[in-house]
């Protein structure tokens, strides 16, 4: 496989892992405001649906930024805080179309939200993704072969 079929798959692959946390985190926030806030049920879809894309696009930007950023570099010569900076840029980036889209429609001091939330998902995402790469490439490197989907 060609470096950019690999490049593209890891980039898909990681806006569908940030997608799928999303959309996991925002459904526990919609139970737990489901509970706090009686009458909140009926933003309960919204709130899941948008984690989930916003995961998907923060996760998508992110490692797009990151391909062009940490060009030639291995996992062990990234760092935690470059990581966490492309994250907080994707997260930025994404805010930044999403008010400017709607500029708008947001109420008085709303347009914070996604400028406070997004880069922060971004950043923690991204630390949390470098975090478990590093995990894996140890366990590959250990000399075990990994396991097959079609054993067992």
């Amino acid at each position: 496989m060609s470096r950019w079929k690999k490049v593209i798959r890891g980039i898909l692959g990681m806006g569908l892992t940030f997608g799928a946390l999303g959309g996991a985190l925002f459904s526990l926030l919609a139970v737990v405001s489901a509970v706090f806030f009686p009458g909140a049920e009926d933003e309960l879809g919204f709130m899941i649906i948008a984690g989930t894309v916003w995961g998907a696009l923060i996760g998508t930007s992110f490692s797009t930024i990151l391909a062009i950023a940490a060009r030639g570099r291995s996992l062990d010569q990234l760092s935690y805080s470059r990581v966490a900076s492309v994250g907080v840029v994707g997260g930025l980036l994404l805010a930044a179309i999403i008010v400017g889209s709607t500029w708008g429609d947001w109420p008085n001091g709303g347009a914070i939200v996604p400028f406070s939330v997004l880069p922060l998902l971004g950043a923690g995402g991204g630390m949390a993704s470098l975090l478990v790469a590093r995990r894996a490439e140890r366990a590959l490197r250990s000399g075990e072969e990994p396991g097959s989907l079609l054993e067992g």
